[in-house]
């Protein structure tokens, strides 16, 4: 159902948004978002306690210390990062929003409008980091070195949990040649190869039911809170990516680095 076709009935919508679209009440919560719930509060409880301890064993940098520069993300890749950023909260508001049934009919079907037109930009989006990668030379930063690879995952592993809040260098320090430290480019080879392209499938899918059996209506379901379960995934990887960014220098040091192309250390 299109929500052109419906914006003249939106009172027929809402009353029939339950045939196509899993509404969240506190009367219907299904498990899996419950458990979704729980963890989401204790991923921020636990970023936060991560964060109080940084702060309060904080080693101050002092005057002598010199900024370096060094030039990782060009033009296209920042592009490609904000416009992904955008079309991604996008999605996730708009998403959040129809699914909790937080507005009017009419605003609703608004919103099921913009989340399909940001679903296919995403999906433009997402072809265009595959090119960038394929022709500007920036996949090679996702070729994962099996060479003591667990060893040097342990060792990223320690530094978030303990050398960070101690104040210790980086053990992987971004270089020309290595952008990313082990898990992250784990946690981008992931989202990027992985949750980015079964949020764009099993979107255009519900998008296009003719591409379903009509007699498929088992597997709408299940589809639909894959579909979801894809979402607040993404929201996870999200909230962790922001944090991480705050780990720098200064909290706003490794944001900086989107708006100029420099990573500085």
């Amino acid at each position: 159902m299109s929500a052109v076709n419906i914006m003249p009935n939106a009172e027929q919508f809402q009353a029939s948004l339950k045939e196509y679209v899993l509404i969240y009440t506190p009367d219907y919560s299904p498990l899996w978002l419950i458990v979704a719930g729980v963890l989401l509060v204790g991923m921020l409880l636990v970023l936060a306690l991560h964060g109080f301890l940084r702060y309060r064993f904080a080693t101050p940098h002092g005057g002598s210390h010199k900024e370096e520069k060094l030039y990782l993300y060009s033009k296209a890749v920042r592009l490609w990062h904000w416009s992904n950023a955008s079309l991604f909260i996008l999605l996730l508001l708009s998403g959040g929003i129809n699914h909790f049934a937080l507005l009017s009919a009419h605003d609703t079907a608004l919103l099921v409008s913009v989340h399909e037109i940001c679903g296919y930009l995403l999906l433009v989006c997402w072809l265009s980091f595959v090119l960038i990668n394929l022709v500007g030379g920036n996949g090679k930063f996702y070729r994962i070195d099996g060479k003591n690879w667990l060893q040097r995952v342990l060792m990223q592993i320690r530094f978030y949990l303990y050398g960070i809040i101690k104040g210790e260098d980086h053990p992987f320090p971004a270089t020309p040649n290595v952008k990313f430290n082990p898990l992250q480019q784990m946690a981008y080879l992931g989202v990027m190869y992985a949750l980015v392209p079964l949020l764009l499938i099993t979107g255009v899918l519900l998008q296009n039911p003719a591409f379903i059996p009509a007699d498929a209506v088992t597997f709408k379901a299940w589809l639909l809170i894959a579909h979801q379960i894809l979402a607040v995934c993404s929201v996870f990887f999200i909230i962790g990516h922001l944090y991480l960014c705050t780990t720098g220098k200064t909290p706003f040091q490794t944001f900086r680095s989107m708006v100029d192309g420099y990573h500085r250390h």
